[in-house]
């Protein structure tokens, strides 16, 4: 009994412990867990490549060059963006409080209301300017220049991570001492990787429909909202609202048409619930699907400990968990708390 509580308050001690340090080290534990993703998107790519008699020494220079200029490249057409938005922030204020000064005339007209329009566009710019706006562009300007540090230590530890991932079979054997480790390594590596391609490529898909339709309506800044939407796909249920109410925005303060506005609005939202609540699900089977009260808990947790980067990594992290306990029957039950039951 005595020996139980003491476990028990150690086990306390310990997760406290855990938590502070994941919070604290979060400059250096962030882009390490991306870094892993990545290679664990990455590895059966480079196994593949190996088998077919390419030389390591090759493959792997080559693989790390190419993804990491592209994911360079990507963070800096972001970042170009975000900075040519700072840049316009006047326009787009102006044309924004244009916007609802007509919309409180015309509810003046319609509903013979005494809204002070010109008093209310003041406090709104007030507002934006003084506050809100301020502190997002202020935020933006800090995250773009974490970004640049940030991906020092991420291709640090992603070039890493693949040159050992070359050889994790004769690694394994030699930890495990047999090939049941070897075997029960490549199974979750392969559940985890079916799971992260999956993903990636929904969101994917989520992204470049949002940027398709931003074009056809003439929306500015396409790439970026295209991008945007892939990225808040990774943050389930309130993700996908914060993808297009943005985009949606932007179209109010662009175009003069109501019909256009309203029509892109309605495809940008059933195109993402469609996605979201009937694509996704069919592909990934509830296997690999999170329940919605974990998948909340998910998110406060990751974003208290890690901010919006725990948040868009919260799923892929839960589910990753989810894969390992099922490998343990003395956790597996919490792996079925975690998902959905099978329907059979």
């Amino acid at each position: 009994m005595q020996d139980n509580f003491v476990r028990n308050i150690l086990f306390f001690f310990a997760a406290v412990l855990a938590f502070y340090l994941l919070n604290l080290l979060a400059p250096i534990l962030l882009p390490l867990v991306l870094a892993l993703l990545l290679a664990i998107i990455m590895q059966p790519f480079i196994n593949f490549t190996v088998k077919k008699g390419l030389p390591k020494w090759l493959v792997l220079p080559v693989f790390s060059i190419l993804t990491l200029a592209v994911l360079f490249g990507v963070g800096m057409i972001i970042s170009n963006t975000i900075s040519s938005i700072v840049d316009e922030q006047d326009y787009l204020l102006s044309r924004f409080l244009q916007k609802i000064d007509s919309v409180l005339i015309w509810i003046n007209r319609t509903f013979n209301a005494k809204l002070d329009s010109t008093l209310l566009v003041s406090e709104i710019y007030k507002y934006l300017v003084e506050g809100s706006l301020s502190k997002l562009l202020s935020d933006l300007a800090s995250g773009i220049g974490s970004f640049f540090s940030s991906f020092l230590f991420f291709a640090l530890y992603y070039v890493m991570l693949l040159a050992g991932m070359a050889n994790y079979e004769d690694y394994i054997k030699y930890v495990g001492g047999t090939k049941e480790l070897l075997k029960e390594y490549e199974h979750i590596s392969k559940s985890i990787f079916s799971y992260m391609w999956i993903k990636v490529l929904i969101n994917l898909v989520a992204g470049l429909l949002t940027y398709l339709f931003c074009i056809i309506y003439g929306i500015k800044f396409a790439v970026f909202w295209g991008f945007f939407a892939f990225l808040m796909s990774f943050i389930p249920n309130i993700g996908t609202i914060i993808g297009t109410i943005f985009p949606i925005l932007m179209s109010v303060i662009q175009l003069d048409s109501i019909m256009d506005i309203t029509i892109f609005s309605i495809l940008l939202i059933v195109m993402h619930f469609i996605i979201g609540n009937i694509i996704e699900p069919i592909i990934m089977g509830n296997r690999l699907r999170i329940n919605t009260l974990t998948v909340l808990f998910g998110l406060v947790f990751w974003g208290y400990i890690w901010g919006i980067p725990g948040m868009l990594l919260s799923v892929p992290l839960l589910v990753i968990m989810k894969i390992l306990l099922e490998r343990s029957e003395e956790f597996s039950i919490f792996a079925r708390l975690m998902g959905f039951p099978d329907k059979g």
